[in-house]
């Protein structure tokens, strides 16, 4: 999933595919970040291009309980579009470009060959 909107980037470059790449959420502190990565085209994210612009939000302690026993980043995306200037007005991209990468814990002891 990602958000389609024009946005200026700090470097006053138009902007127009942004997806959140990480999402943290500290339980005993009661504090969530999101991490948002901005591309110029959706079709630069297709070919695997470095994101332009990423910057790390941080959610409002208020807004810490929409995050609880919600899927965090179906909340993260509608909590841009309401909360965060510019986001507004944006359009939801539902297209999945790859399958994210599901790392497997191993047990402790057993080595990975």
């Amino acid at each position: 999933m990602a958000i389609v909107k024009e946005m200026n980037s700090k470097f006053g470059l138009t902007l127009s595919y942004h997806r959140i790449v990480a999402f943290n959420i500290n339980y005993a502190l009661k504090k969530a970040v999101l991490c948002v990565a901005s591309y110029y085209t959706k079709e630069a994210r297709k070919n695997h291009s470095v994101p332009l612009e990423e910057v790390d939000i941080e959610i409002p302690l208020d807004d810490y309980p929409l995050f609880l026993n919600s899927n965090p980043l179906e909340q993260g995306y509608l909590w841009l579009k309401n909360n965060v200037e510019g986001f507004e007005d944006s359009i939801d991209d539902l297209d999945v470009i790859e399958e994210p990468t599901i790392i497997e814990e191993q047990p402790r002891g057993e080595s990975i060959e």
